[in-house]
């Protein structure tokens, strides 16, 4: 399906940019541009000769206009997350350009979401948390929930292969994870929780197997209670093999003012990175995810236990971001304004999607 449109990755250079680059060209979804702050675009490297590149860096706000202006769809990949401020969105509000984000924080939605009526006066839509979770996993926990009569608990659990085949800003967002408390949707109020605390053993689908997760702080803890009528909201993220889960639980002693600390982080980041090189070739960089959500159906308590596993975390959101894009480039889903995943994306297309691109998503019911 070739559309002829054109479309911008911010951040195309990185491991997830990569992937969704690779995506959009494997189902001819348009015309590529990545960006990145590299003087040298070794596009050979990826085998992905047919795609344009533009050197950009985001600061520079008359450059970031231009680029979006001769596009037809951004895709900001330039993570990490907590350290954007909306201005690739409001970009796009001026320029009339829809826009897809992998935010994996609620940092950024949180930024933004005062831009809503802006967005739908500028006819675009803008789609928050694509990727594999967030993405993926929103549309695995609405699927849940759309087979109750009356849903009343959300649990999303993730679990992580080494490095998940991702680059260091997904180590620098994990660690800016670690910096202070969140809130989370329990008993229908919010409550603080820390992050990185009360470990749960969860069994995911081989080759994850057993996994320890713990409390973390990801889009879907503050989205999930905005979009379903729910009383609780659970998330929590475990690392494989589990040394790396003892690490980062290690990392919430240290002091929140060093955890701010931008090169602190940075270096953080940097020596994890340098372990799950030689980790992954033993622990893989696959990704097992499962939601259950609980609720009353046909009178009855019954839990839907929704799973999904994948050999490579980083394909894998850039198969979660295709499918966004696939639908939106063909106005399949045309909706004016600003949604994360989960409230715009219909589960029939979602599967649809997922199918396409060989993503197996298993669902069971069982009564309580």
């Amino acid at each position: 399906m070739v559309t002829g449109q054109k479309i911008l990755i911010l951040g195309g250079m990185g491991q997830v940019g990569q992937r969704v680059a690779l995506d959009l060209l494997r189902f001819d979804l348009g015309r590529v541009t990545v960006t990145g702050r590299r003087d040298v675009y070794e596009a050979s490297l990826w085998g992905m000769n047919d795609v344009s590149f533009y050197r950009l860096d985001l600061v520079k706000q008359d450059k970031l206009e231009r680029a979006i202006a001769a596009h037809d769809l951004v895709i900001h990949c330039a993570g990490p997350f907590h350290r954007r401020d909306g201005a690739v969105l409001k970009a796009c509000i001026r320029a009339q350009k829809n826009y897809i984000d992998v935010s994996d924080h609620r940092c950024l939605y949180e930024k933004i979401r005062h831009l809503k009526p802006d967005v739908e006066a500028a006819g675009i839509t803008a789609i928050c948390n694509a990727g594999v979770f967030p993405g993926i996993s929103n549309s695995m926990v609405r699927l849940g929930v759309e087979q109750l009569d009356k849903p009343e608990k959300i649990e999303l659990y993730y679990g992580v292969a080494g490095s998940g085949g991702a680059g260091e800003t997904v180590m620098t967002t994990t660690f800016l994870g670690l910096t202070e408390p969140f809130t989370v949707w329990q008993d229908g109020q919010w409550v603080t929780k820390q992050p990185y605390s009360e470990k749960k053993m969860v069994q995911f689908p081989e080759p994850i197997g057993k996994t320890n997760v713990y409390w973390f702080d990801v889009a879907e803890t503050f989205t999930f209670a905005e979009s379903f009528p729910v009383k609780t909201v659970i998330t929590k993220f475990g690392s494989l093999p589990d040394i790396y889960n003892q690490l980062t639980r290690a990392m919430t002693f240290l002091p929140f003012g060093l955890l701010k600390n931008t090169r602190v982080i940075n270096g953080l980041a940097k020596i994890s990175y340098g372990m799950t090189q030689i980790t992954d070739r033993f622990s893989g960089v696959g990704v097992a995810m499962q939601a259950m959500v609980t609720g009353k159906k046909g009178g009855k308590l019954t839990q839907v236990t929704v799973e999904m596993v994948h050999e490579h975390t980083a394909i894998a959101a850039g198969q979660g971001v295709g499918m966004v894009a696939e639908l939106l480039l063909g106005d399949r889903i045309s909706q004016k304004g600003l949604y994360p995943v989960e409230q715009i994306i219909p589960t029939d297309l979602f599967l649809e999607m997922a199918t396409k691109r060989d993503i197996q998503i298993s669902v069971k019911l069982m009564n309580l």
